[in-house]
Formats: C-alpha cells, sequence, structure tokens
C-alpha cells in the first residue's frame, strides 16, 4: 500500500455485514436483468389485454354520475399498442447486451414504455394528477387490477432507469428500508401513527442460493466521484461507511450518495462489476432464481436455499453427472462426475448449477 492509498475513501462495515453485501449484488443483479425486464412487460401485456376486450367489446363508455363525458377507450387503444411495441423492441435490444435501453434519451425505449405504463397507473389507481378522473367502462375494475400487478412487476426494476433530472441521488442507501428487502420484511418494520404508514412490501419475496456468491474483487481499482460520467454498466459502491451499492449506467454522471439523514453527498463509487449480461445472447442460468413461486407467509424462511435448480459450490461433491454452468457465467461449462469437487473457475469460488 503507497502512501497516498491511505487517504483514499473506502467501504468499511458498521451496520452493513458482508452477508448483507451478498444479498444486495444479488438482489442488484436481479433488478437490472432481462428476466425482471421481461416480467414487468408481459405485466403490461396482462393490463393492455383487458384494455383490448373493453376496446372491442364497449369503445366508447356512456358518462356515469362521476364524469363529464363519454369515455372514448378505442381512441386511446393505439397508446396501449405502441407501449406493448416498446417494450418487445427494448427486450430485444436488452438481450443483445444493449443496455441504453435505460438511458433518458432517443435510445430509451423502456424509459418510454414506463412512461406509458405509469400514466395508465396514475390514471387508474390515482384517479390522474389532481385524482379527479373516474373513467367509466364495462372492464375499468378488472384494468384498475391489472395495472396494480403491473406496478407490482415494476418495482422490481425499480431505480435502473436513467432519472430525467441531473444532479439526483443514488436511489439506494443502507437502511431499515433496505434491510426489509434483502430480508423480505415488511416495511417500515411498526406501523407508524405519526405519518399512517402501514407495513407493506418493498419487493417480490427474494430466495436467495445456498451459498450465496460472492461479492466480486474487481481485477483493477476504478473510482468515480460524483458528477463523472461512469465508465460502464455495472454495480457501483460508495467509498463511505455501511456504503450501499447500486446500479449505475454507462456515461451518465455519478450521482450523489445519501443516507440517513436525507442529505446528498459527493462521494466516491467504486466498480464492484461490469455487467456484460446477453452480449452472446444467452440469459444466464442464475436467472431461473430470480422470481420464484412466492410462499406463504407462514412458510417463509429466511435465506432458504433455491431448490428449483440444483446447485453445488466450489469444494462441494458434485452431488450430480453432468454438464455444469457457472451461476454467472454461462461460458464456464463443464462436464463432471458425481462425488468429484466442484472447482473453481477462473482462480475464484462460485456457484456451480446443473444445466444437464
Amino acid at each position: 500500500m503507497g502512501l497516498l492509498d491511505i487517504f483514499k475513501s473506502k467501504w468499511s462495515a458498521g451496520k452493513m455485514t458482508e452477508g448483507d453485501r451478498k444479498k444486495l449484488f444479488w438482489y442488484l443483479k436481479r433488478k437490472a436483468s432481462h428476466t425482471a425486464w421481461k416480467r414487468e412487460a408481459d405485466a403490461f401485456d396482462s393490463f393492455a389485454g383487458v384494455f383490448e376486450k373493453q376496446v372491442r367489446e364497449e369503445p366508447i363508455a356512456k358518462a356515469g354520475p362521476y364524469s363529464y363525458e363519454d369515455m372514448n377507450w378505442e381512441e386511446l387503444y393505439p397508446e396501449i399498442l405502441k407501449c406493448q411495441v416498446l417494450y418487445e423492441k427494448a427486450l430485444a435490444q436488452l438481450k443483445q447486451g444493449d443496455r441504453s435501453v435505460w438511458l433518458y434519451n432517443e435510445r430509451g425505449l423502456m424509459d418510454d414504455a414506463s412512461t406509458i405504463s405509469g400514466h395508465w397507473y396514475t390514471e387508474l389507481v390515482n384517479h390522474g394528477q389532481q385524482g379527479d378522473h373516474f373513467p367509466d367502462g364495462k372492464y375499468v375494475e378488472e384494468m384498475t387490477a391489472a395495472i396494480k400487478e403491473y406496478s407490482l412487476a415494476a418495482r422490481d426494476t425499480a431505480g435502473v432507469l436513467q432519472p430525467m433530472m441531473a444532479d439526483t441521488s443514488a436511489p439506494y442507501f443502507w437502511g431499515e428500508s433496505m434491510e426489509c428487502i434483502l430480508n423480505n420484511e415488511l416495511y417500515p418494520k411498526e406501523f407508524d401513527p405519526a405519518f399512517f404508514v402501514t407495513p407493506h412490501k418493498l419487493a417480490s419475496y427474494i430466495q436467495y442460493p445456498d451459498p450465496l456468491p460472492e461479492v466480486p474483487v474487481a481485477d483493477s481499482e476504478i473510482l468515480i466521484p460524483t458528477g463523472q460520467n461512469t465508465p460502464v454498466f455495472g454495480i457501483y459502491e460508495p467509498q463511505v461507511k455501511d456504503g450501499c451499492m447500486n446500479y449505475l449506467l454507462q456515461d451518465v454522471p455519478a450521482p450523489f450518495g445519501r443516507d440517513l439523514s436525507g442529505d446528498n453527498k459527493r462521494v466516491t463509487w467504486k466498480l464492484i462489476w461490469e455487467d456484460t449480461r446477453y452480449l452472446d445472447s444467452e440469459i444466464p442460468a442464475e436467472e431461473h432464481l430470480y422470481f420464484p413461486p412466492e410462499p406463504n407467509s407462514a412458510q417463509v424462511q429466511q435465506d432458504a436455499p433455491v431448490n428449483d435448480l440444483l446447485s453445488a459450490a466450489t469444494g462441494q461433491p458434485c452431488p450430480k453427472e453432468g454438464r455444469w454452468s457457472v451461476m454467472d457465467d454461462l461460458q464456464g461449462t463443464l462436464e463432471l462426475h458425481q462425488g468429484e469437487r466442484m472447482p473453481k473457475h477462473n482462480g475464484r469460488d462460485v456457484t456451480w448449477v446443473w444445466v444437464e
């Protein structure tokens, strides 16, 4: 270590444990995955299906007691079709490794789609920006339920899209809300009578592989201060006590950090992991683990191992003969015999998934 290294800001543990870091890394990879975004698009398709049924059976709905005019659903349907096309094109590009779909510019197809879908959530659930929109129609209740389901899928991709405003803070910081997400707990943990906040879920159920993959250590140290453009898409960690990793976008100014005080703070972000998924048009094996069926609350066991796929970590005996793939790298594939020790991959301990 050189003299200058002593004065560099660095990540350090406070309330966050190394186990928390592993969970957070897994959660952020899930959030920025093709699987998560396809799940969001599929949920919008379900909403669009109900919308189409409304257009087909009742294209113009007569004004009800809370409306000033008839509701012309047919006139609005092209916007729904446009949103579906945007999601379809964005997913196709993302599967080729093109993450520009998340940017706030002319290439940001996913951003455009989210704007349209978010508008319909506002219209149907919040009754418009002013709370005075009450559209009439045979399937309004079913559409409202469908767009609520969409919003549940969309919360699992929240924080990835480039924000509209510059000089914003990172979406995630370490605190009770993040702990609740990672531990499948309701937030807040207790009812807050001052703000009438009822405990609720902030993310879909997370089921972690056993063992959890290690947080990678980058081959070279890439440090980016707040305001400087990030060089690659990936997961970065602010070099402060309990610094909370975030997924940052390439060629976008690194955000401010934030803590429980709510104040924006200039920080130095360290690249932890560059996202190079999908460049070969393949979905990594680990994405099969991202959204397991949600168990009943009585069945939820924190840190329960995933049973959907057969997995084994470096050093463990191979439980089944066949072709095994590194969980986060489809190119890391080996033929292994039952009983032999699971190997390292590129010199590091990894989790292997049985393929066939």
